[in-house]
């Protein structure tokens, strides 16, 4: 494993992290998924959670390129001498 390869790997974990963060919340209404306004908030004060399904197909999604990445950049660096004046 080289020095991109463990770079595109923690990148991949901390864009993973946001992803999953960022994900809207949807609360249920009678059995609906809805987003709410600030004002039914107030009004009926439910418990919004993060929408399983977006969190999955977000981090598949990241997973997916995180991998692609890893062996894209797979091989070997080579330095290149340094060129000396004859």
């Amino acid at each position: 494993m080289n020095i991109l390869q463990r770079i595109i790997l923690v990148l991949g974990a901390a864009v993973l992290i946001v992803a999953i963060l960022t994900t809207p919340a949807v609360v249920i209404l009678q059995g609906t998924h809805a987003k709410p306004s600030a004002a039914q908030f107030v009004q009926i004060e439910l418990q919004p959670m993060i929408s399983v399904a977006t969190a999955s197909m977000r981090a598949v999604g990241v997973i997916g390129a995180t991998i692609l990445l890893f062996f894209a950049l797979k091989g070997e660096i080579k330095k290149r001498p340094k060129k000396t004046k004859k």
